[in-house]
């Protein structure tokens, strides 16, 4: 068996494994079977005895327990039990490597842990595994064959390698985008964990948006069009009732259906200029999705969307899932209109809060002199005084239990972040006799210039303050701005080629495939588009490009043809095939020798006996052509050609 061989089984055992811990789902304990898959392959490829059958049957045997065990106790699921099953039957096989059929086992295995694994993850790297995977799986097969003809010492394998692994990914493709789309995973539940967000709640308690401003996950990217400038506030929830340390919001049982026109959701009537918002949002515990103020419409893959009065919307049983879905915003209306029977709630404030807030926000607005002034003034001034007099801070020592969050902010620490300058700004407007509220979403995101798109962060959660201006709802941010850390070039690419992999192969839906079959009809359709005119350079590419990949792909095929065989039987073929187009009967199973006998009733001179001595030699003893005798090989069949 040659060493190449043995050493394919062992890439592709190593292969899926890896796909399975590199999804991060796999129980680190359950997984230290695959320990024992280095000691195997190292004993494998140094030629070693394999492990008896006996001690083979027992640990197979110890392994089925250990499965129930995993499935029933441990992990308490039967897929990721499936998942460790696989590690443990690798690590036992490389042990028993003996018969030809023990290496197809360790490829039809390595093939369903990345089955499994595709289940398991969503990241890019799952991607470059299965193209090693492809490329290492292909060289086996085709190794395997020319062992099983005998060939194996005197062709090459490259070619038939790279031919054959392109083509299966063609293959591979044709079929990812024709299969039916379907909804939630495979195997029932989806394994997906979802992102931990606990400022989108109908429960926000106070300090809670600290440890998402210090976390790095992406939590969606979004393409807009046209590329407005910033800020950029991403609305969410709403939350209007404060107990004193927590929000929450009471509009739970008011979320109803938003109406729907073919495939669009139209959230509200439109009266302005539009921003498009092409989103992906990742799994996230929380059923609110985001977009730029103000929403008019929604298009996704969805079934349900749901709205609450405070203009939060809701994607009905999302489950862990990634979300694609498209957002149309009115960026001229920057106010959202308000129901003055929800203004009561808009206004309370905690009894023992009330006296304490009302005086300070009195000594605030009176700091500008004692004349009647607006609301939008007074809104004004209250987010001007926080900005100034504050700092923003991510290192805020908690109070004492007995001391409020609030007024410790406003009186003692006088350092926080946004959820206690929104906090702090709400419960001051409302003093003053201004309804408002908290809304929590996220601020700005980083440009990728490599993409042009924005990325938005965990780190980028924010809530900011709506209140009532004039009879509508009109935003307030009392935050002083920060300076953000930009990533690395190098960073941004890498998060381009993932928001590449997640949108056209992780998240490749129903809809592409619509686009994709619109857009192959699209020159089966031209008779019937009459406005259309392909004219110079670009309508000659129109027509030349398909016939060049039909061409392409006939030449791609001829070549797999011609090269099935090494270099020496290819060229004998093409004598048998010379001499019979002359009128030779030459059969599929005609010997060389009759062949040559053949050739001599044509007339045929001595070169012919030439030619097949060195067949025989090459093909036969077990010798490879090279050099002179190669040279002198092909020589000899062109001569033969013209002799005829």
């Amino acid at each position: 068996m040659p060493q190449l061989y043995r050493i394919l089984t062992a890439v592709l055992a190593f292969t899926g494994c890896v796909s399975l811990v590199i999804s991060g789902e796999v129980n680190p304990i359950m997984s230290l079977t695959g320990i024992g898959l280095l000691p195997g392959y190292y004993r494998f490829l140094k030629g070693m005895p394999q492990a008896p059958g006996l001690a083979i049957g027992g640990f197979s045997g110890l392994t089925l327990l250990i499965f129930f065990f995993d499935t029933l106790i441990v992990s308490n699921d039967y897929f990721l039990g499936v998942a460790h099953l696989t590690i443990t039957f690798q690590a036992i096989k490389s042990f028993d490597l003996k018969e030809p059929w023990d290496h197809l086992q360790v490829y039809f295995m390595a093939l369903l842990q990345l089955i499994i694994a595709s289940e398991l993850t969503q990241s890019i790297a799952f991607g470059a595994v299965f193209i090693l995977f492809l490329v290492t799986l292909v060289t086996a097969m085709v190794l395997a064959h020319f062992m099983k003809e005998g060939t194996v010492l005197r062709i090459g394998i490259r070619k038939p390698v790279v031919y054959i692994s392109l083509l299966t990914l063609l293959i591979t493709i044709a079929l990812f985008v024709s299969t039916p789309r379907i909804s939630g995973g495979v195997w029932g539940k989806s394994h997906i964990k979802k992102i931990k967000s606990a400022g989108f709640s109908e429960k926000v308690k106070m300090g809670s948006f600290g440890e998402l401003k210090l976390d790095p996950t992406v939590v969606m990217r979004t393409e807009l069009n046209p590329m407005i400038p910033g800020p950029y506030y991403w609305r969410g929830m709403t939350l209007d009732y404060f107990d004193g340390t927590s929000w929450n919001s009471t509009l739970i049982d008011t979320r109803r259906s938003v109406s729907r026109t073919d495939d669009e959701f139209i959230v509200q009537p439109f009266s302005g200029s539009l921003v498009i918002q092409k989103i992906m949002l990742e799994p996230i515990d929380s059923d609110v999705i985001f977009g730029l103020d103000r929403v008019i419409s929604i298009k996704g893959d969805f079934i349900r969307l749901e709205k609450n009065p405070a203009a939060s919307l809701f994607v009905h049983r999302r489950g862990a899932r990634r979300l694609q879905y498209v957002v149309r915003t009115d960026i001229v209306t920057t106010t959202q209109s308000t129901d003055f029977g929800l203004w009561k709630k808009y206004l309370n404030i905690p009894d023992f809060l009330r006296d304490k807030i009302k005086a300070f926000t009195d000594k605030v607005l009176r700091s500008e002199g004692t004349k009647p002034m607006s609301d939008l003034r007074k809104a004004s001034m209250i987010e001007r005084y926080l900005k100034k007099n504050y700092r923003y801070s991510l290192n805020v020592k908690p109070p004492d239990d007995n001391i409020n969050p609030v007024l410790y902010f406003l009186f003692e620490s006088k350092a926080g972040y946004c959820e206690h300058y929104a906090t702090a700004m709400t419960m001051m407007l409302r003093s003053a006799g201004i309804p408002s509220r908290v809304v929590t979403g996220f601020f700005g995101g980083e440009l990728n210039e490599y993409g042009d798109y924005i990325i938005v962060r965990q780190s980028d959660a924010h809530s900011w303050v709506e209140a009532v201006i004039d009879g509508r709802w009109k935003r307030f941010d009392p935050t002083p701005s920060v300076l953000i850390e930009r990533p690395s070039a190098l960073l941004l690419y890498i998060d381009m080629l993932r928001m590449k992999w997640e949108r056209y192969v992780v998240a490749f839906s129903l809809s592409d495939q619509k686009e994709i079959v619109k857009t192959v009809s699209m020159p089966f359709r031209l008779p019937l588009m009459p406005d259309f005119r392909p004219r110079g350079f670009s309508g000659v590419i129109y027509v030349l490009l398909p016939l060049s990949g039909i061409v392409m792909m006939l030449f791609l095929l001829k070549h797999l043809r011609l090269r099935r065989y090494g270099f020496v039987t290819a060229q004998y073929l093409k004598l048998r095939n010379i001499v019979k187009n002359k009128g030779a009967e030459i059969s599929p199973s005609s010997t060389p020798s009759e062949v040559k006998q053949e050739a001599v009733n044509l007339g045929m001179d001595g070169r012919i006996e030439d030619f097949l001595k060195l067949y025989e030699e090459h093909r036969f003893g077990g010798k490879e052509m090279r050099g002179e005798d190669r040279a002198r090989y092909r020589n000899l069949i062109k001569e033969i050609k013209r002799q005829l």
